[in-house]
C-alpha cells in the first residue's frame, strides 16, 4: 500500500515536471491604456484612449483632416517614462527639441508641437530660427 502511495506521488511530480512553466518572459504583457488630445490651431481639437503594449510602439491618432499621425511608445518598469513621435504632411512639424521624436517623464505630458521641418544630422546652424506654435498634445497613462 505504501509503494503505491510513493508511485503516485512520483507520477504526479513527473507530470506536474513536464508541464512548461511560464519564464517572466512569457507572462502576460498587460495593455496600458494611454488618453491624449491634440490641439492644433485654427482646427477642432480631438482626443481618444487606446491600448498600447508596454515597449512597443503604438500609433495614436492618423488624423488625415489634419495631417498629423501621432505614435507613441510607453517603456515598461519602474519608472513612467515614454516616447512620443509625430509626422506631419503636406506641413512639416516637430517638437520643441527641434526633431518628430520627443521623450518623456511621468504620467502625464504635454507637448509643443512647431511648424516646420525636424533639423536632421550633426550641424547646428549659426542663427537661431523661431518657428511658431502651432498646437500641442497632451498624454496621459
Amino acid at each position: 500500500m505504501v509503494s503505491s502511495n510513493v508511485l503516485g506521488c512520483l507520477a504526479i511530480a513527473s507530470i506536474y515536471y513536464l508541464v512548461p512553466q511560464q519564464s517572466p518572459s512569457q507572462e502576460a504583457v498587460h495593455p496600458i491604456k494611454v488618453t491624449f488630445a491634440v490641439v492644433v490651431e485654427g482646427k477642432e481639437p480631438f482626443s481618444a484612449e487606446v491600448s498600447c503594449l508596454p515597449d512597443d510602439t503604438c500609433s495614436l491618432a492618423k488624423h488625415d483632416g489634419l495631417g498629423i499621425d501621432l505614435a507613441t511608445t510607453v517603456f515598461s518598469g519602474s519608472e513612467a517614462h515614454g516616447e512620443l513621435s509625430i509626422y506631419c504632411s503636406p506641413n512639416p512639424c516637430s517638437f520643441r527639441n527641434l526633431r518628430s521624436r520627443m521623450a518623456f517623464f511621468g504620467r502625464r505630458a504635454t507637448v509643443d508641437i512647431l511648424s516646420g521641418e525636424p533639423d536632421f544630422g550633426v550641424a547646428t546652424s549659426l542663427v537661431i530660427r523661431q518657428r511658431p506654435e502651432i498646437g500641442e498634445v497632451l498624454i496621459s497613462y
